[in-house]
């Protein structure tokens, strides 16, 4: 899987040569939920992004994401923690002045760790190796020539299989039609 990475990433550079534009950006959410004050749900996601765009048309771009998530109660606590990578080719089909419509064609790699805390301090580790194929829409819209805000959302199509980390494990395999309300994300890019 390593060198499935390091090509994708001599391919991105090799290709950012010839563009046009280059970005870089990303994504931070942070959110916290608490169950009368004896459960603790928190989640915090990073998702730095970098791209190239072509033309007005095409670029491609990666995006390596990580996220993190915490259920604390009495006992046992969970914690949940995922690191991804993501390269795309992205399509810019409309445009209204400032605002274009894209949508990207993302293959994704994540690999994903649930520890849950057991009996005298113990951890329990499970972990997961999951990839994807999704077309994944979303806006931009140009502040100025140096600052974009993005929104991306969902998926119109999407495959994902995940497997267990474990010996004699089961893939688990979905496939997804406008599954639009699902991961959200708001961020912004910084155009070279």
């Amino acid at each position: 899987m390593k060198k499935i990475m390091m090509t994708m990433a001599a391919a991105l550079m090799a290709v950012s040569m010839n563009a046009q534009n280059m970005y870089v950006g990303g994504s931070l959410g942070f959110t916290t939920t608490s169950y009368d004050g004896k459960t603790t749900n928190s989640t915090l996601k990073f998702i730095p992004e970098f791209g190239v765009s072509f033309n007005d048309l095409m670029g491609v771009g990666m995006e390596i994401g990580y996220s993190s998530s915490t259920k604390e109660a009495t006992e046992p606590k969970l914690t949940n923690s995922t690191f991804t990578f993501a390269p795309y080719f992205r399509l810019t089909p409309l445009h209204w002045g400032k605002v274009s419509v894209f949508a990207d064609g993302k293959f994704a790699l994540s690999m994903n760790n649930n520890e849950q805390a057991g009996p005298n301090g113990n951890a329990v580790d499970n972990k997961t190796n999951t990839f994807g194929i999704y077309v994944q829409p979303g806006f931009a819209y140009n502040l100025n020539d140096k600052f974009t805000l993005v929104s991306k959302f969902g998926n119109l199509l999407g495959y994902r299989s995940s497997k267990p980390d474990a010996d004699g494990a089961k893939a688990t395999n979905t496939f997804s039609f406008m599954d639009l309300s699902n991961n959200v994300q708001f961020g912004f890019y910084y155009n070279f």
